[in-house]
């Protein structure tokens, strides 16, 4: 910029300053109310959409895929093409250049014009880098797979109860039953693991204890770890779930409304009303090990089997074995059953009127 040029610019300043408004009070009032519409925006966002939030960190987690903000995407693709050690290095480099440039443009680009046709260097370098970024971002929204943790595991207590139960079907029920039961281990005949469910088992044990029994295991017992610590399956927030699915068991299995539409049965059916109590409660132990003889597993092996002659008494229930055992009676085929937690009273008197009524396959 030569002096003619440059007295011209200073005059055109001079013009523009003396037309235009103050920086105090109308810069400061138009950007104080840009801010405050911002602000309140992020503020909307937040209560109305909220902010998932990713299950505790676990240093041990060697499956967890880090996914930063949006608009840090394009410097976490960025450092893909720098392994090892040379990511440090691409960092700091980066940086070291970004730093010069803006510090450095005052001296790089002195020409009075600032319409972006008249700085085609400017312009052209800005373009690039812009669209540098949106690749670069779009690449790392492609490439990089979701974290599906938070989605799997986290959430409220009935969505962690839900995941927990399926990690418990998966990794659990073969040795301790779909709900703690107990019973015969699938994978080794003759071997039978004690219930979970029952009031024993969770009335001494906190969370921390039933942690570290999944996480390290007991291998005096037979149990293997599962931790991922100790080379197992399952992640911190996937035992905090199977945690969270063990400690529903605490509560009454069916809720005050299920037990009145249990009373109010009056003709019970066998596939609709008494299966599904069998199959929950009974199964674990009276399908696969067959204890005491006894197979619940449909009407006719129910109806027919037990080592102490048939359990049902068609239109006699005082005299079955099946509503006595349920009530806690001794008999000679045991005393109380299920073991680990009695029935409801609900339950005992649907099953007992379907036996009055006569025991039928309905």
């Amino acid at each position: 910029m030569n002096d003619r040029e440059k007295r011209e610019y200073l005059e055109h300043y001079k013009e523009k300053k003396r037309d235009g408004e103050l920086f105090f009070p109308d810069s400061i009032a138009k950007d104080a109310v840009v801010s405050l519409a911002v602000f309140v925006l992020l503020i909307g966002l937040a209560v109305l959409r909220g902010v998932p939030n990713e299950p505790p960190a676990d240093p041990s987690d060697a499956s967890y895929v880090p996914r930063p903000e949006w608009y840090f995407m394009w410097a976490f693709q960025l450092l893909k093409y720098f392994p090892g050690q040379l990511e440090g290095v691409c960092i700091v480099a980066l940086g070291l250049v970004v730093a010069f440039l803006l510090f450095g443009l005052p001296f790089f680009d002195r020409g009075p014009n600032r319409h972006p046709l008249n700085r085609p260097v400017a312009t052209i370098a800005i373009i690039l880098i812009v669209a540098g970024l949106i690749f670069l971002t779009v690449q790392a929204v492609v490439t990089t797979p979701p974290q599906v943790e938070a989605v799997s595991v986290g959430g409220d207590l009935a969505a962690r109860v839900e995941a927990g139960a399926k990690l418990f079907d998966e990794h659990c029920a073969e040795c301790h039953g779909k709900n703690g039961e107990g019973g015969e281990v699938i994978s080794n005949p003759g071997s039978f693991t004690n219930p979970l469910n029952s009031e024993d088992f969770l009335a001494t044990r906190t969370r921390d204890t039933i942690y570290k029994i999944i996480e390290y295991g007991q291998p005096g017992l037979g149990m293997q770890a599962f931790g991922t610590s100790y080379g197992g399956p399952l992640t911190a927030p996937e035992i905090r779930a199977i945690i969270d699915f063990v400690e529903a068991w605490a509560a009454p299995p069916e809720d005050q409304g299920a037990a009145e539409t249990a009373a109010a049965v009056a003709n019970p059916s066998f596939s609709q009303n008494v299966k599904p109590i069998l199959d929950k409660r009974c199964a674990s132990c009276h399908t696969r090990a067959l204890k005491g003889g006894l197979n619940v597993s449909s009407y006719d092996t129910l109806t027919t089997s037990g080592d102490h002659g048939p359990v049902i008494i068609a239109g006699d229930a005082v005299h079955s074995i099946l509503p006595q055992m349920l009530r806690g009676v001794e008999t000679p085929a045991g005393g109380q059953m299920p073991p680990s937690r009695p029935l409801r009273e609900e339950q005992i008197q649907l099953i007992e009127r379907w036996i009055n009524q006569g025991a039928q396959n309905n």
